[in-house]
């Protein structure tokens, strides 16, 4: 009797938690231990991080699809299967962080606030009184904004990585003429 493949939707439930967890776990470990008001090298090592999470999860889920499909994977496909791991890895990785600062570490904001004033006095830019921005603006230090933030950034993310990885793992049947 023939095994049957993976199915693209076993794939994208298996892996789109997978990436969700282990990107929500380190975005809170990023968090617990404020990186975000360590500098500009503390930071980017942070990105590079999060980068390589989402490059290994991606084409782990493609490896897993492909070569349980004879090898092949068309470029649409193994997008396809990116856009939906990142999509359920985003909101999972959204909620978990909303959650976080706003019931757990309800003082993250003000730290961060913090740390841009003091950025500010450092580079000799003048002090904004946060009392008059429009409201409009105020919604940007919000924790639902950080929360909307996370997910667009992860959507970004699938979008630049996703088509690298897809251009590196798909695999189009050869033909012999």
């Amino acid at each position: 009797m023939e095994e049957e493949s993976i199915t693209f939707e076993e794939v994208v439930k298996k892996w789109g938690p997978i990436y969700g967890i282990v990107g929500l776990i380190y975005t809170l470990i990023t968090t617990m231990f404020d990186f975000a008001t360590m500098g500009f090298a503390v930071q980017a090592l942070s990105f590079v991080i999060l980068v390589g999470i989402a490059f290994t999860v991606f084409f782990l889920a493609c490896k897993e699809y492909k070569d349980d499909n004879n090898g092949l994977l068309s470029f649409g496909r193994a997008f396809g299967i990116i856009a939906l791991v990142g999509l359920i890895g985003g909101v999972i990785r959204a909620v978990g962080i909303y959650i976080y600062i706003k019931f757990v570490d309800t003082g993250y904001m003000e730290r961060i606030q913090e740390a841009q004033e003091e950025m500010r006095e450092r580079f000799g830019a003048p002090d904004v009184d946060t009392s008059e921005l429009p409201e409009f603006l105020k919604f940007f230090q919000t924790v639902e904004f950080l929360g909307v933030a996370t997910f667009f950034n992860v959507m970004l993310g699938v979008l630049i990585i996703g088509l690298i990885v897809a251009a590196i793992v798909h695999k189009k049947e050869d033909f012999s003429y």
